[in-house]
């Protein structure tokens, strides 16, 4: 296979932001009464807003909006993961492209600093992952064919679409026990991702 671009998610995989993304909905829910475990959640990371409120609320909008506030207020205890910057000038190096599929809101997104990349938010397709479209945007965005591009996620809903596409599906895990099965290649940095793409 010849790799032309690379579509990464954001949460998880390019910032260290799982816990405070569950966290920040465990308290949205929690001011409706709703009371979660962190596991009911954690599986559901990826996908939405809207859809992963409406699993436990039937208010899903008040409940979008006060995660994202709460998730806002997380920011000064959210980082990057160091080998970002490094991996993405590698690739730039050897012709590859990069691209950030994302659930989030376009307003977080520019709240973030990450770099000269493109970004396919919520807000810039009709059906978020685990749908295909958003991938097949980013697609369109990098004018590389999505036969020739890889996936970099750390969830079940970042793994699906392009399993459904039939592209590569890359697990990142962080040090982190996702249970996720579903996927091609496991690594546990950016940093390995060049090694990974040795191997397709």
């Amino acid at each position: 296979m010849i790799v032309k671009g690379v579509i990464f998610d954001l949460d998880g995989t390019i910032l260290n932001s799982f816990q405070q993304r569950v966290r920040a909905w465990r308290k949205a829910f929690e001011t409706q009464g709703i009371f979660l475990q962190d596991s009911e959640i954690e599986s559901l990371i990826g996908l939405p807003g809207m859809d992963l409120a409406k699993k436990f609320s039937n208010k899903p909008n008040l409940i979008e909006e006060l995660e994202e506030q709460y998730f806002l207020e997380m920011l000064p205890q959210i980082s990057i993961y160091e080998d970002y910057e490094e991996t993405l000038a590698k690739l730039e190096s050897i012709g590859i492209k990069s691209i950030i599929v994302t659930s989030s809101r376009r307003a977080l997104v520019n709240r973030l600093n990450l770099g000269n990349v493109q970004v396919v938010t919520i807000d810039d397709v009709i059906s978020g992952k685990p749908n295909t479209e958003a991938y097949l945007k980013a697609s369109e965005i990098l004018n590389v064919n999505i036969r020739n591009m890889i996936v970099v996620g750390d969830s079940i809903n970042d793994m699906i679409p392009a399993k459904t596409l039939g592209i590569p599906a890359i697990l990142i895990t962080h040090g982190r026990n996702s249970g996720v099965t579903l996927y091609d290649f496991l690594i546990k940095d950016l940093s390995d991702l060049i090694n990974c793409i040795k191997l397709l």
